[in-house]
């Protein structure tokens, strides 16, 4: 079961992760603006929170977790905690976001 959360929290973080320098590097090159890049950051924040909780959901089920009394809390606590990683992520996003100088 420790492994099982290692895995799904490690796959949240990539997710939010890329997903950060993806919309940096957007609005660093003057592709989007500084307030379009923090609304679609926003948005894709959501989207992967549901799907990542969505997913490890899945998995556990798929790995037998969701059959036995005792690990049924564990994996709601494991799709809470992604949804949680998800939101931090939201957070430390958009207070970091600076847009690129142009000259």
């Amino acid at each position: 079961m420790f492994v099982y959360l290692l895995v799904v929290l490690a796959l949240t973080c990539a997710v939010c992760f890329g997903l950060y320098r993806l919309f940096e590097r957007k609005i660093h090159n003057h592709q989007l603006s500084l307030d379009d890049g923090r609304g679609y950051y926003l948005i894709s924040m959501i989207l992967a929170a549901f799907t990542c909780s969505a997913l490890s959901y899945f998995m556990g089920d798929f790995l037998g977790f969701a059959q036995d009394a005792d690990r049924q809390g564990l994996l709601s606590a494991a799709i809470l905690l992604n949804a949680v990683i998800a939101l931090l992520a939201l957070t430390w996003g958009l207070t970091h976001f600076k847009e690129g100088e142009r000259y």
